[in-house]
């Protein structure tokens, strides 16, 4: 493998990534994996479990990856044919390694049970190939080096791929391209803008930065903002300019975008909500109707939430919300649940009976049915009641009934992000 600049392509083996019965994401790990021993992966591919497409794949693999990683087709199903393929297309017969078997028989006389000779099959390796232990399950991988490249085969099972990989592979991978490119990478994550309004925000600066990537990717949660460079560490000091004006174009993007930016990284929404209540000495209360309690759920996935979570009430019907939160009949009669004066008397009434520093509400219509002319599909309300004063407002929110629930607790959290800002005049 004598090749300065390494490149690398991922082949996921399945057919139930083909058919639509799941989707492929050991890619994701395994990419962030090579990123951090300076392998760019330039290629991803999805194969069916046919022993004949992945050899095909595993040809042309060869010929323009200088690291190709399979994961998947190592078990012991009569579809698992990816050592039979591999065999194929290097011309390496495969044979059964007694250091394999034995783990193999040790794993399941642990639990009680005789190995089979269609498990079996999962210790036949190819010739010169080195075995890559499994730590969490039965399939052994293994790395072999074939014309001018590496080939890596783990389990398909993410867990197994992950663990052979970060601890038998990465650090071997990271001795042996000892290159100093590394991908830096920034995530800015942004709420209450379009992607085309990021997008044309960005453009101009980004235009400055030619030799830095960008990309603006949408979800239900808001537009992702990825701002990444393969940078290198070099003796005439070039690598330590080179990141000192990535940073500068973090700073230029972050500024640009504003309190749109709510997190950074692997930094989530309900994290940075519960860090600013935590920091504030502040207690909560919800008041749910249209999300169904999605927004307790994300506030108590974070350790440490008691701390600042009361309670988180699921007020659905008319009479739960006159019951548990005190709204007045009068005022769901009068302008129906989807309305800003309710939404703001749940808000007061989630904080007065629970005696907290702040009330959080929302209502509205998530559909499919039950919108009509003036309170259509995606219409919600929220309201929050707290020391800063008492804050409603309305969204019109797009998607099915799952995206509504969704894109409604972002904005609900959201809105609280902005009122723990201190400013109440959203």
């Amino acid at each position: 493998m004598s090749r300065t600049k390494f490149n690398a392509e991922i082949i996921a083996i399945g057919s139930e990534f083909l058919h639509g019965r799941r989707l492929e994401s050991n890619s994701i790990f395994l990419a962030e994996g090579l990123a951090k021993c300076g392998i760019e992966v330039e290629w991803k591919t999805l194969v069916g479990d046919s022993e004949k497409h992945i050899a095909l794949a595993l040809t042309l693999a060869s010929r323009r990856a200088s690291i190709v990683v399979v994961t998947g087709g190592l078990g012991s199903t009569v579809d698992d044919c990816t050592r039979e393929a591999v065999a194929t297309v290097t011309g390496r017969t495969l044979r059964r390694r007694p250091k394999a078997l034995a783990a193999l028989n040790a794993r399941y006389a642990s639990r009680g049970r005789r190995l089979t000779k269609a498990v079996a099959r999962q210790a036949s390796l190819p010739i010169g190939a080195e075995m890559l232990e499994n730590l969490t399950g039965s399939a052994p991988g293994f790395w072999l080096e074939w014309k001018r490249s590496v080939l890596l085969a783990l389990p398909g099972v993410s867990k197994e791929a992950q663990t052979m990989f970060e601890t038998q592979v990465i650090p071997r991978l990271a001795a042996r391209v000892n290159h100093p490119t590394r991908l830096k990478q920034k995530l800015l994550f942004t709420v209450g803008l379009t992607e085309l309004q990021v997008d044309a925000c960005l453009q101009p600066i980004i235009r400055q930065y030619p030799s830095f990537q960008l990309s603006v990717l949408a979800s239900v949660l808001g537009v992702t903002v990825i701002l990444r460079t393969w940078s290198s560490q070099t003796p005439d000091g070039s690598g330590e300019h080179q990141v000192s004006e990535f940073e500068s174009l973090v700073s230029t993007v972050r500024q640009s975008l504003g309190d749109s930016v709510y997190a950074e990284d692997e930094q989530a929404m309900e994290e940075v909500v519960g860090q600013q209540l935590t920091t504030s000495s502040l207690r909560l209360a919800l008041a749910e109707s249209c999300t169904g309690g999605l927004i307790g759920h994300r506030l108590t996935q974070v350790a440490g939430s008691s701390a600042y979570l009361d309670r988180a009430l699921v007020c659905y019907s008319n009479q739960a919300k006159h019951d548990l939160l005190g709204v007045p009949m009068k005022l769901l009669e009068r302008y129906g649940a989807v309305s800003e004066p309710v939404a703001q008397s749940m808000a007061e009434g989630a904080r007065a009976r629970s005696r907290t520093d702040i009330g959080l509400s929302v209502t509205g219509v998530a559909g499919p049915g039950g919108g009509t002319v003036h309170k259509p599909v995606g219409l919600v309300y929220m309201g929050i009641d707290g020391p800063y004063g008492t804050v409603t407002k309305q969204f019109q929110l797009y998607g099915d009934r799952q995206d509504v629930k969704v894109r409604a607790s972002q904005a609900a959290l959201n809105l609280l992000r902005v009122y723990l800002l201190q400013r109440p005049a959203l």
